[in-house]
């Protein structure tokens, strides 16, 4: 057997000559294996007392990746998730195609498309615990990711490189995943409860409306040897016939310095990123009695975050994340606070200071402390404590840049 494999190997590589490097970076023993590599995202924090999820430790997430050449003209990667008491899920799973005609690269499956610059990465790869409540807020705590397929080119204009991308998808992933509908019924005591209603599957013929579309532009530029900029404007549509219409813009904008000498021992980042939202929501009515519970409402919300971080050494980097998020789809409304007060909230501003420390013992093995400071609606403040260890076993794709 592994004669036979070797002389597959061996063939191909004649066959394909340049074309087919990828080959030269296996051996016979692994050459129709794909990379695979498992990545334990676990985390503790410290919060308030009252709130859900805090004060403990977690396993928050698993991943299992599989990633590798198909051949030497499409590539494969598969992400496999097991979030802490979740079922298991694709996170993203797709084919690239890397040598189309006219410099064209496209992906098909399920993905995370080109929206934005944070979008793109996994939750364990951010220089930071958490997303910022402007990417948790309007794009869904999964980030824009659905069934789709997206086609991109790299231009060079002078000595600016500039890459656009377009993707088509069945929808905008958790941005729009619905909250559960629920209706107040009386038991057989008498008393008022609380029960989730499965709304009535849509018979609508699904059109090309029914698409959503994502874009983004990225122009990059090197400054100096060491020093680059970057910047970035997206776009997104989805205005299905039936159910809520959204469309987001964005533009972020990023500085990196990494001298060619030092790369490994210091660097600095600085990045930023405005999202804006534009959402029309159709009325809520009570599942049982059909009484219009919520009109329909437009709504306009902005979003925003800002980072540095410096590394002055080879396993340390600081940093701190600002971040300001007006909730998307949420009315002025009356809260109460952890006192019993009530207050009026206009828009459901949420803004955090989080300073955070990574110490980074190898690429495969990462401690992180992060604080941080967040003001919620009715201006109650939060004190929140994170520490974050990620272990990666086997070879883990590249991020993205």
């Amino acid at each position: 057997m592994k004669a036979f494999i070797l002389v597959i190997f061996l063939s191909a590589s004649a066959a394909w000559g340049e074309d087919a490097s990828w080959l030269r970076t296996r051996t016979a023993a692994n050459v129709l294996n794909p990379n695979l590599s498992v990545i334990g995202d676990m985390v503790g924090n410290t919060g308030p007392m009252y709130r859900s999820g805090t004060n403990r430790l977690s396993l928050r997430e698993v991943e299992v990746g599989l990633q590798a050449n198909v051949d030497p003209y499409a590539r494969g990667d598969f992400f496999i998730s097991l979030p802490e008491g979740e079922a298991v899920e694709l996170e993203e799973g797709y084919i690239t195609l890397l040598t189309l005609p006219l410099g064209l690269k496209a992906r098909g499956g399920k993905f995370r498309p080109s929206f934005g610059r944070l979008n793109m990465v996994h939750p364990h790869e951010l220089p930071f615990v958490n997303a910022p409540h402007a990417i948790a807020q309007f794009l869904g705590e999964e980030g824009l990711n659905d069934t789709g397929g997206e086609v991109s080119r790299i231009f060079g204009l002078g000595e600016i490189f500039t890459e656009v991308s377009y993707s088509l998808l069945n929808g905008l992933g958790a941005a729009e995943a619905a909250e559960p509908v629920t209706t107040t019924v009386t038991d057989t005591n008498g008393n008022l409860v609380t029960v989730r209603v499965q709304p009535a599957e849509s018979t609508q013929e699904r059109q090309f409306r029914n698409f959503a579309h994502v874009g983004r532009v990225r122009f990059y530029k090197d400054l100096t040897d060491a020093a680059n900029l970057e910047l970035g404007v997206s776009g997104a549509l989805h205005q299905p016939k039936e159910g809520k219409q959204t469309k987001l813009g964005g533009t972020d904008l990023t500085f990196r310095w990494k001298p060619v000498q030092e790369g490994l021992y210091k660097s600095f980042t600085w990045r930023g990123e405005f999202i804006y939202s534009d959402r029309w929501l159709p009325e809520e009515t009570d599942p049982l009695t059909g009484a219009v519970t919520t009109a329909e409402r437009r709504l306009h919300r902005r979003a925003a975050y800002s980072y540095i971080e410096i590394q002055p050494a080879r396993r340390w980097k600081f940093g701190v994340l600002g971040d300001y998020a007006e909730a998307p789809e949420s009315l002025d409304a009356i809260i109460t606070l952890q006192d019993g007060t009530s207050r009026m909230v206009e828009k459901s501003i949420t803004r955090s200071v989080a300073p955070f420390v990574t110490f980074t013992l190898s690429e495969f093995n990462r401690f992180r402390l992060q604080y941080e400071n967040r003001t919620i609606p009715g201006d109650d403040v939060e004190h929140r404590v994170f520490f974050q260890w990620t272990i990666v076993l086997g070879p883990h794709g590249s991020h993205p840049f």
